[in-house]
């Protein structure tokens, strides 16, 4: 017996009932939910027999008559009422569902169509960001080429006009000492970790690499919506940059101005040489 208001399905157990609560189905799920479509007949009227269909891949889900289940698709069972439970949704049960039901001379009491949207949690994102020569920085949002996101930057707590997964910084905008935000989110995610970064790799020598320099960072989500922090002073891993590049370049003009000496004392002790021979 199903209860009109809390929208809960009572199953029988010998002469006692098993309250259990089901999930109605809404338009936008998460894999791996269990939930219901529900079947509504003309003045609650009990149906003799049920129909299900998927209409968007044209296949039969569920018949049911006088009792007897006469077909099943794998993953889904009719509850009492006839209402049509999925144990766990997936992406292949996106769609469009339609059911008929009848009375015992034939007469349909009752038909409906509903519509779902399966989605895979959102994934937790990584960010990278590199400096160039110039010690600007560029930021990016890594989401594993997932298309079902809607991403935005942030700087500070102030939403950004942005939804390219790269931000490109300015060696004076990162003089600013801001805080920048990557958020990623589907209708149906709802997560939520620490913001503290969890990786940080300097490299040799505490000297920060221009191309290798990876922060793996939490997610703080809410909302279906995941936040992802960069609470790192960007302007201290530049500057390092800047002056890795320079001290590597200083050593480059140093050895080039070894060779050249010493090339020329070698070329001059050549000629004193030939002039006393």
């Amino acid at each position: 017996m199903q209860d009109p208001v809390r929208g809960v399905v009572r199953r029988s157990i010998g002469n006692s009932k098993l309250k259990v609560s089901i999930k109605t189905c809404g338009k936008e799920i998460l894999e791996g939910t269990s939930c219901t479509i529900k079947l509504i007949t003309k003045n609650n009227e009990k149906p003799d027999e049920i129909e299900w269909y998927h209409l968007t891949s044209d296949t039969i889900v569920l018949l049911w008559k006088r009792g007897k289940i006469k077909k099943v698709a794998e993953g889904v069972s009719k509850e009492e009422d006839g209402s049509l439970t999925f144990k766990s949704v997936s992406l292949k049960d996106t769609g469009k569902y339609k059911y008929k039901a009848f009375n015992n001379d034939g007469t349909e009491i009752g038909t409906g169509e509903k519509e779902i949207q399966v989605y895979v949690k959102a994934p937790k994102p990584t960010v990278t960001f590199d400096c160039d020569a110039d010690s600007n920085a560029t930021l990016t949002c890594d989401t594993g080429n997932r298309t079902d996101l809607t991403l935005f930057w942030y700087i500070d707590t102030i939403v950004q006009n942005e939804t390219n997964p790269q931000m490109f910084l300015t060696f004076t905008q990162i003089q600013k000492n801001q805080t920048y935000s990557c958020s990623v989110s589907n209708p149906v995610s709802n997560e939520q970790s620490p913001t503290e970064p969890t990786g940080y790799d300097p490299g040799p020598d505490t000297e920060v690499s221009a191309s290798k320099f990876n922060f793996m960072v939490s997610i703080l989500a809410g909302g279906g919506a995941f936040l992802l922090l960069l609470s790192v002073l960007i302007i201290c891993a530049c500057r390092s940059c800047r002056q890795q590049k320079k001290h590597q370049q200083d050593e480059g003009e140093l050895s080039d101005s070894f060779y050249q000496n010493r090339s020329r004392t070698e070329h001059s002790g050549n000629i004193s040489l030939q002039m006393t021979t």
